[in-house]
């Protein structure tokens, strides 16, 4: 059974990532694991909300409170408290799971919480054993019809499309593959587009609707987002390590902490299967 693994802190955005993971595990036939991690000696609460140690009974009953508050309508779940470095422990314990997908809820009703994402949800992105779907708040219930795939002409740029691609397959859902192209030499285009055409050979190989995008600019993550948002797509799925710029910079950051659309993000280091180049 695949497991969804759902760090909490017991904020408005994190009880909405388990939500949504309620919605998610119904269609791809999972269960959900949530963990809370207290971090060393501090006891401090996984998004920053201070715990003494004394209060680690609070947390349980915190835990507690959150299972019994949110529906999972049939679908199994086990509940983790931990102690140590966030990132860390989500990531071994997502190995241990192991884990198909982990969720976190990026930020609340009040806003963005670039500090929380700094200090956590980055890490727990680029070592995630598996990919890692950050969703900002939203009061409508996730689903999934249009997902935005940016391709680039890294090596790794491909990679993200076998596990997007059974996500679409889970929710029937449409790919959009985007070609975000900041050079516009004959050398750049061709290459380009022949990621592209390789990408959808499998998307229909694999029997999920897809249709084509060239985007042209200087700066791949506002491309992609503004994009997404035009055609009021559901998610965006993008590679940790791309050398456009897509992450693991400042830009890359606002992609995961500014866009309005959830990110489902895939470290480079993952086996990948089933896709020929």
């Amino acid at each position: 059974m695949r497991k969804i693994v759902v760090p909490v802190d017991f904020s408005s955005g994190s009880v909405k990532a388990l939500e949504n993971a309620v919605i998610i595990a119904k269609k791809i036939d999972g269960e959900i694991g949530v963990i809370h991690v207290n971090k060393v000696k501090s006891f401090a609460s996984i998004f920053g909300g201070h715990k003494t140690e004394g209060n680690v009974g609070d947390i349980e009953r915190d835990m507690q409170s959150l299972i019994k508050s949110v529906d999972f309508k049939g679908i199994n779940v086990s509940t983790t408290l931990r102690t140590g470095n966030v990132a860390k422990e989500i990531a071994q314990y997502a190995e241990e799971a192991p884990a198909y997908m982990i969720i976190i809820g990026t930020h609340g009703e009040s806003g963005h919480n670039e500090s929380w994402m700094g200090s956590n949800a980055i890490k727990v992105i680029t070592s995630a054993p598996c990919p890692v779907l950050s969703m900002p708040y939203s009061e409508k219930p996730f689903d999934l019809k249009k997902i935005v795939v940016p391709i680039d002409t890294t090596i790794t740029t491909r990679h993200k499309v076998p596990f997007t691609a059974e996500l679409a397959n889970f929710f029937r859902a449409e790919i959009i593959v985007a070609a975000v192209c900041v050079d516009e030499s004959t050398e750049f285009v061709n290459k380009l587009d022949s990621y592209c055409y390789q990408v959808r050979k499998f998307l229909n190989q694999a029997n999920v609707p897809n249709e084509y995008e060239f985007l042209t600019g200087n700066n791949v993550t506002n491309m992609t987002i503004e994009y997404a948002k035009k055609i009021n797509a559901d998610m965006i799925s993008i590679m940790t390590d791309q050398d456009s710029s897509i992450f693991m910079s400042s830009p890359a950051q606002q992609m995961v902490t500014r866009s309005p659309i959830p990110v489902l993000t895939m470290n480079s280091v993952l086996e990948i299967e089933n896709f020929e180049y």
